[in-house]
Formats: structure tokens, C-alpha cells, sequence
């Protein structure tokens, strides 16, 4: 017999008081060939795209602007069950969205607003009424079925306690939806508060580098205390989310990758699930080689943690940055990279000869060969640490907005390659950021490679035991 894909079950779009149905794909977005078109400015042209694959329904968000949330998280691909409630950007217009489940009749629609009703008289009217038209839900048949048999048995004491059962459904829904819409603005505060926080962060910087070329200690003393003011804003932060549920329902593994991309400067509230799933995908790529190991064991021996979190703290960035030099060079002070058109990179960190120069050191004289040479400041850990700090600081402040996964990628990827794309994005740390990187432009495979590497390091090192690393010893970072 020949396969077939089985019908679309139906899909139930409400937007204020109109509802839509659809059994097939369709868009939604401001453009007037969209299938639904929402006029509104917070919503790109063609904003999110509605498919059938023949098992269920998924939501995907077409690079909008502003971006597309589902249930308060915000998604580039989503799979629909029963209720949801989209937003299309961030304060942009609320959808209500219903899949018909394949059990149930496809005549099933849901309730997702309470009808107010001011009497027992009216709800009984509005679910018992025989002859009554339109469309009923699974509970509401329950419940007319149940008002039949109390009918018949012509027994006032089960019709009131079947009303009252009523207005307690219809009172508890209420508090449902209310609290739902609760949430949902905490989320919102929350995503707000943070990005809030991002930019003070980047005026203090900018402050900072002003006072820093005028020795203004006065000023300078006056921003270490705002710093300090922002660092216990952040543990409020912290507390909020707790208190919010974030986290709940996730394993240790997963909290911790939460909490260190907010640490590289992304707001928890935002990221992806999949990211989650990509983490440990690389972690357990870290498990099939001793390169971590052996990298740790050869940094503890030169006392390398240490220094990289000194002048990493002294450039107002999280100590894990260690785990760039990590990757770049598994900490051998006299590594030297492939050959590209800029010449070699050398040293610790990397650095090829022309940013090695604008930060500062000077490239040797063999620096147009694949050699060592301790004359090339590049080799010097010292010298290259503190000129590492500076461009890290410098991508971090500027271009970055404050995103350390970006940070990362400009470092791999090249500042003539990524920070060209960055730039065309909104100049503030909410439209900036990794995911709007790899929506914007396929980056090579080994950027991206580089970067969920450096992090899941990162996130290993956290808790080694916790992710099955029982033989390696990570540094112990005082900053937080």
C-alpha cells in the first residue's frame, strides 16, 4: 500500500477577537502576501513561518528582527502541542495558538479565555442549553453529559453542585491565565533588567578608557565604585531569575551552562534550548581526546590560570578567557600556526604579526617563518597575556557589545571577517549577540567549532566530576 502522509491536523490562530484556521503552512509577518499579516512595527515582513511535516506542527522564526517568542522563551524553531501563546518581538502583538491533538474530535476547539458570566443561571444557559450551536471542548461535553443524568434524576443538589463546580473551573482558569501573563512579564522585566546591565556595563568601559587617557584617578575611583554597584546588581539578578523558575525542571549540567554563558555576557532568558543539546554534544568531543588534560596540566606547571586571571580581572572580563589560550595553542608557549595570508601565528595566544604590533609587541625577526624565536614578544606569556587582555577588551567593549561568544568569534574568525557583519547589526547588546551572528551569515566551521569548544571547556571545568572528567585538575577561579 502506498505511504501516505497523514492529514494536517487543523491549527487554531486567535488574534483579539478574530480566530483562523489553517491545515497547511502558511506566514505570518507585515508583508501583504503573508498568509496572516499583522500590522504592526514590531513585526518583519515575513516574521515566522507555520509548517505541517506530517507529524506535527513547528514554528520557525525567518531571521525577524525582533525576534519570536513562544510561552515567554524566545525560539528559532519550535514544536506546537496544544495551547501556546507567540509574540512576535519582544512587546510586539500576542497570537493564541491551538494544534488540535490527534486523539481528540477535530471539531475541538480550546477555551483559552474565560467567558464571564454573572450568574449560575448563565453558565448553565451557556453549557446546557439543548440545541445550543457551535463548537464545544472536551470538558465542556463532560460536563453537559453529566448535567443530563443529573436532569433525569430530577436532582437539584447535583445541578448546584455541578455549578459551583463550574465557577470553580472558570475561577481557576482565570487565575491560570493570569498567572501565565505574569510570568510572562517577568520574563520580560527580567530579559529587560539584564540588557539594562550590559549597557551600563559599556558606558562605565567607555568612561573608563576616557579617564584611563586623561589619568583621571578621581573619575577612575568614582567608576571602580559603579562597577562594584553593577557586580550586586548582577547577584539581584541572579536571585530574580532563581525566584522566577528559569532553571526549573533542568538538570545540574544544563544549569551550569546557563549560568556560564550569562557569565560570557548572554542573557540566560534568551538562549536556545538547542544550545543546551550543542554544549553536550562538544563536551563529549572533549571526552574522546587527552588534549584538556594534557593543556591543564602543562598551564598548572607554568602557573599560567593565575596570570590569565589577573590581567583577565584587571580588563573587567571573566577569568575563563583562559580557556581561549586553551584552545589556541594547548598553552605551548612556543607554538606556531599554519601559514595564512597574514603570516604566522605565534605564542600562547596566537597573535599574528599585525595585531601583535597594533597591541604592542613586537614580532622577531624570523616572524615571516614557521620558527621560534625569543626575540618575538608573541613568545613572551607575560608580555602577550597583558596585549591579550587589551584586544579581548577592546572586541568586548566595542564591536561585541558585551557578548563574549561573539568575542570569541572575532578572535578565530578575524576582525577583517566577523566584525565587518557585527557592525551591521543594531549597536546594543541585545541585538547583539551569537545567535543573531549565526542567523545573519553561515560562519565557517571552525569558528563555530572554536567557540562552542572554548565554552564547553569552560562549562566542564565548572564541575569536572559532574560531566565524567574525574581525571583532570581545572583552575580555581576566585571571579565570578
Amino acid at each position: 500500500m502506498e505511504d501516505r502522509l497523514k492529514p494536517a491536523s487543523p491549527i487554531l490562530i486567535r488574534v483579539k477577537d478574530s480566530e483562523i484556521r489553517f491545515s497547511s503552512t502558511f506566514v505570518i509577518g507585515r508583508d501583504p502576501d503573508c498568509d496572516l499579516q499583522m500590522a504592526d512595527h514590531r513585526v518583519s515582513r515575513k516574521h515566522v513561518t507555520i509548517e505541517f511535516d506530517g507529524a506535527s506542527w513547528t514554528i520557525r522564526d525567518m531571521g525577524s528582527v525582533n525576534g519570536t517568542y513562544v510561552n515567554g522563551v524566545r525560539i528559532k524553531e519550535e514544536r506546537l502541542r496544544g495551547d501556546s501563546e507567540i509574540q512576535l518581538g519582544g512587546r510586539g502583538p500576542v497570537l493564541s495558538v491551538f494544534v488540535q491533538d490527534e486523539d481528540s474530535p477535530s471539531q475541538a476547539a480550546p477555551q483559552t479565555t474565560p467567558t464571564a458570566f454573572s450568574s449560575e443561571t448563565q453558565i448553565m444557559q451557556h453549557y446546557f442549553t439543548k440545541g445550543k450551536t457551535g463548537e464545544t471542548g472536551d470538558r465542556t461535553r463532560m460536563f453537559m453529559r453529566a448535567f443530563e443524568r443529573a436532569h433525569k434524576e430530577r436532582s437539584r443538589k447535583y445541578v448546584v453542585a455541578i455549578g459551583v463546580a463550574l465557577c470553580l473551573l472558570i475561577a481557576s482558569g482565570s487565575i491560570i491565565l493570569y498567572q501565565k501573563n505574569k510570568i510572562n512579564k517577568l520574563r520580560s522585566t527580567a530579559e529587560n533588567i539584564f540588557y539594562s546591565m550590559k549597557s551600563m556595563e559599556l558606558q562605565i568601559a567607555k568612561m573608563e578608557e576616557v579617564a584611563l587617557s586623561r589619568a583621571d584617578q578621581a573619575q577612575l575611583n568614582e567608576l571602580a565604585e559603579k562597577r562594584a554597584k553593577l557586580k550586586e546588581m548582577g547577584k539581584d539578578y541572579e536571585i530574580f531569575v532563581k525566584d522566577l523558575g528559569i532553571y526549573k525542571g533542568l538538570s545540574e549540567e544544563d544549569r551550569i551552562i546557563f549560568r556560564m554563558a550569562r557569565l560570557f555576557g548572554e542573557c540566560d532568558i534568551i538562549i536556545p534550548r538547542s544550545f543546551l543539546k550543542e554544549v553536550t554534544n562538544y563536551i563529549n568531543k572533549w571526552k574522546s581526546t587527552d588534549r584538556l588534560r594534557s593543556a591543564l596540566l602543562r598551564a598548572k606547571s607554568k602557573g599560567y590560570s593565575a596570570a590569565i586571571e589577573k590581567v583577565m580581572s584587571r580588563n573587567n572580563l571573566p577569568p575563563h578567557y583562559f580557556f581561549l589560550a586553551l584552545q589556541e595553542s594547548g598553552f605551548n608557549d612556543r607554538a606556531v600556526g599554519l601559514h595564512t595570508r597574514y603570516g604566522y601565528a605565534k605564542g600562547v595566544w596566537q597573535f599574528i604579526a599585525v595585531t601583535a604590533h597594533k597591541y604592542g609587541l613586537e614580532p622577531g625577526p624570523l616572524y615571516e617563518t614557521a620558527s621560534y624565536d625569543p626575540l618575538d614578544d608573541r613568545f613572551n606569556f607575560e608580555k602577550a597575556t597583558a596585549a591579550a587582555g587589551k584586544y579581548l577588551k577592546d572586541l568586548n567593549d566595542t564591536e561585541a557589545q558585551a557578548s563574549g561568544l561573539l568575542v570569541m568569534a572575532s578572535y578565530n574568525w578575524g576582525e577583517n571577517n566577523v566584525i565587518p557583519i557585527i557592525e551591521k547589526m543594531p549597536e546594543n547588546p541585545r541585538e547583539r549577540n551569537f545567535w543573531h551572528l549565526l542567523a545573519s551569515k553561515n560562519i565557517p566551521r571552525e569558528t563555530y567549532d572554536y567557540v562552542l569548544y572554548i565554552f564547553s571547556a569552560s562549562v566542564i571545568c565548572e564541575n569536572p566530576g559532574l560531566f565524567g572528567f574525574e581525571n583532570i585538575e581545572c583552575p580555581a577561579f576566585n571571579a565570578r
